[in-house]
């Protein structure tokens, strides 16, 4: 198995639109264009948890500090890749997966994400592909699936997910891999964003 580098992958998400934060690769601070706060991450072969190892810095607020970032992350990954994406807002998270199993051929995951995943361990799994029955069907096997519904003034569009769903099933059709998975995905009420992504080949 080969994990493929994550900006690698998510240009590969770019060219199939999916929605993700604006990003740009930094081989020094300028090249960093975008808003505060943002995050600075490195995208290599050989990691395939950047949280656990320091590989992600998030909530960089000035220029100054993302320098001091930079610095020290290219002095802990030398030659490794960094690049530094617009930090989004935070939104209902949830998983999307994709596991090619040799026993039931290419299923989809899909869960509740942040503390509740933690928590609960509300996921649901679906042989792709998957139609618009399957999509709405996943969303009401969640236990905690309300909260798509607006629990406690939580805005969230359950078209934009049904929609989601859909594109990422003609991604998994279409696509050689033995794992992939975005986590977390942030909804908000009138979209969506793919926060991270990791596909292992």
């Amino acid at each position: 198995m080969a994990v493929i580098p994550e900006l690698e992958f998510k240009s590969m998400l770019d060219r199939l639109d999916f929605r993700q934060p604006r990003r740009f690769l930094i081989e020094n601070p300028e090249d960093y264009k975008g808003e505060f706060p943002a995050v600075i991450k490195v995208s290599s072969d050989k990691i395939t948890h950047k949280t656990e190892i320091g590989a992600v810095v998030q909530d960089i607020r000035t220029m100054d500090n993302f320098k001091e970032v930079f610095k020290s992350m290219r002095s802990k990954f030398p030659g490794e890749t960094l690049y530094a994406e617009e930090m989004a807002r935070k939104g209902v998270e949830i998983i999307i997966g994709l596991i090619n199993d040799k026993n039931f051929g290419k299923l989809l995951l899909f869960g509740i994400g942040g503390f509740y995943s933690e928590l609960f361990r509300d996921v649901t799994f679906k042989k792709v592909p998957i139609d618009r029955y399957d999509a709405e069907d996943i969303l009401s096997e969640l236990k905690f699936g309300r909260i798509f519904d607006g629990y406690r003034g939580l805005k969230v569009n359950k078209e934009v997910i049904v929609e989601l769903l859909l594109e990422v099933s003609k991604f998994a059709n279409s696509t050689d891999y033995s794992q992939v998975d975005f986590n977390p995905v942030f909804l908000y009420e009138d979209g969506y964003l793919i926060i991270d992504a990791k596909m292992i080949i």
